[in-house]
């Protein structure tokens, strides 16, 4: 029960579904109000979810509205900005789209037929979440987290044809389903939706996957490239967490127990967190009153972005990805006691 409760440190993302077209480009309009969280004058921003530039821009009217003309793929992932604040994920699907907020503060979108399904999903799995929440026994915890699973596992399989499953599948991954049975599910997929940013980084992750390389700096300011870490012949567990995750210090203890039985027989942690910037003095402190003396690296960027995490399509924390000395992936997402379980298994 206190391994599932950990798994529930996770934010659903609301996104928005879409039609099943093909992913050719086309013209449309995204338009709407978005009541009192706009201003006229004010300037919005289009961008392919995940990335950082502008493809198109509005300005609100007097009357408190916008649109925007957009050249995009049929089925593409766009997130609306105000100013450099996220708003909203859009699924676009070769039509207009429509978006208004009521009085409640909740957003609207119109105009991709899907909108209803992905809702009528996220109808179904909070409930569970709730209930998973709200368990007061173990058996009735498990017996809800088993569900809840079951429940993912079936939704993609419903959408593979469709790339809502891809947002399925993060889902599926953050709830802790079964490393194995997430890369089958995946290849379920549509792979005509491989021209989508979300397909490829949860394809990059894969079992048996090769290493997504990474160079970040440590506490001295000193970049530390992680696949000069596995040219060593060492195994490599690349861990992201944070000081203010609570479940993230809750592994700390099994990451400290496992370093010292298998730090000796060739195992590197590349710990990377997400701390902000301008917390490396407390994030520093952290690390060294927990007994932390791995590689530690900051994961985020001066503008606040965290580029490593989206390049391991990291949703949730902690997550953790082990390779071996010849850069393969070979597991991911250990908790708990499985952490020496598993590494036991493969360094000997």
């Amino acid at each position: 029960m206190k391994k599932i409760l950990m798994l529930l440190a996770c934010c659903l993302v609301l996104g928005v579904a879409c039609n099943n077209l093909e992913n050719s480009k086309g013209n449309i309009t995204i338009s709407g109000s978005l009541a009192n969280k706009i201003s006229a004058g004010d300037t919005l921003s289009l961008r392919i979810s995940g990335e950082e530039e502008n493809i198109a821009t509005a300005t609100v009217t007097e009357d408190c509205t916008f649109i925007f003309d957009v050249n995009v793929e049929k089925e593409q992932f766009l997130t609306l900005y105000i100013g450099e604040s996220p708003v909203v994920e859009i699924i676009t699907s070769g039509k207009d789209i429509a978006i208004s907020m009521d009085e409640q503060g909740h957003i609207n979108i119109k105009g991709s037929s899907n909108n209803d399904a992905w809702r009528n999903f996220i109808n179904k799995v909070k409930p569970l979440d709730n209930s998973l929440r709200s368990a007061q026994t173990d058996e009735e915890g498990e017996a809800i987290y088993n569900q809840l699973l079951e429940t993912l596992d079936a939704s993609i399989i419903e959408n593979r044809n469709n790339p809502i499953s891809l947002k399925i599948h993060s889902f599926y991954t953050q709830y802790g389903g079964d490393a194995k049975r997430a890369d089958e599910l995946f290849k379920l997929i549509n792979k005509r939706y491989s021209y989508l940013s979300e397909y490829k980084t949860i394809e990059k992750t894969l079992l048996g996957s090769d290493l997504i390389d990474l160079t970040l700096k440590d506490g001295n300011g000193t970049e530390v490239v992680l696949s000069e870490i596995v040219k060593s012949g060492k195994w490599v567990l690349v861990d992201f967490w944070a000081t203010w995750c609570g479940p993230c210090r809750g592994e700390i203890p099994h990451l400290v127990e496992a370093y010292a039985e298998f730090a000796p027989k060739g195992l590197e942690i590349y710990g990377v967190s997400f701390d902000r910037p301008g917390s490396e003095a407390k994030w520093q402190k952290f690390t060294k009153e927990n007994s932390m003396t791995w590689i530690n690296v900051l994961g985020i960027d001066s503008n606040g972005r965290w580029k490593a995490g989206e390049e391991y399509n990291v949703n949730s924390i902690p997550a953790n990805f082990l390779y071996s000395p010849e850069g393969k992936l070979v597991a991911k997402n250990l908790r708990g006691e499985e952490i020496k379980k598993i590494l036991g298994e493969h360094i000997k």
